[in-house]
């Protein structure tokens, strides 16, 4: 079985990263608390779409993307599904959206934290489906729409619990990778 499992938003905390580096350096620009969606773009006042852009993709993409800190117990988790995947025969497969120029941060980030995937796979969030996985673990709304409508598949996209996915409907919603283990042996 291979696994597809997504970066931003699953593994590691961009928004939080973004957060900061956009209070330290734009503190006039105000964001919400929560995050209500998926085009976070939408909820941050004093910045275009084109500035805030520009931080991640350029500025400030170290600080957002190898900077960025995992998500609570991701780390310990992750070694233990590495463990489980290889005695089980199933691969891990990082699959995620990432600008060609910055790849190399999401590459040092993974290595930082000694998460060792079977294979890094960078396809843009809408053509995540085309992917050799059997299962997706993702966050975005989006990619599930495009999961679904492609493949006419609902019951292999696991979705990622996050305040912008709330109306996403899926056979599978999780709040922790050890729930993975669970779904793919009973699948």
């Amino acid at each position: 079985m291979r696994i597809g499992i997504d970066v931003d938003g699953v593994l590691r905390d961009f928004v939080t990263a973004f957060k900061g580096v956009v209070g330290q350096e734009y503190p006039n620009a105000q964001i919400p608390e929560m995050i209500s969606t998926w085009k976070f773009e939408n909820d941050i006042i004093g910045l275009s779409r084109e500035e805030i852009k520009e931080i991640y993709k350029e500025k400030f993409s170290k600080q957002c993307f190898q900077d960025a800190l995992p998500f609570s117990e991701v780390v310990p988790t992750f070694w233990m599904l590495e463990k489980w995947a290889e005695r089980e025969g199933h691969e891990l497969i990082i699959v995620t959206s990432q600008i060609q120029q910055n790849r190399h941060y999401t590459l040092s980030w993974l290595g930082k934290y000694t998460m060792n995937p079977n294979q890094v796979i960078f396809a843009r969030g809408k053509h995540k489906w085309i992917e050799d996985v059997d299962y997706l673990i993702d966050d975005s709304p989006v990619n599930h729409k495009y999961w679904v409508e492609n493949r006419e598949d609902k019951d292999n996209f696991i979705i990622f619990n996050r305040s912008y996915n709330q109306d996403v409907e899926s056979k599978y919603r999780i709040n922790s990778l050890s729930e993975i283990k669970e779904i793919i042996e009973r699948g």
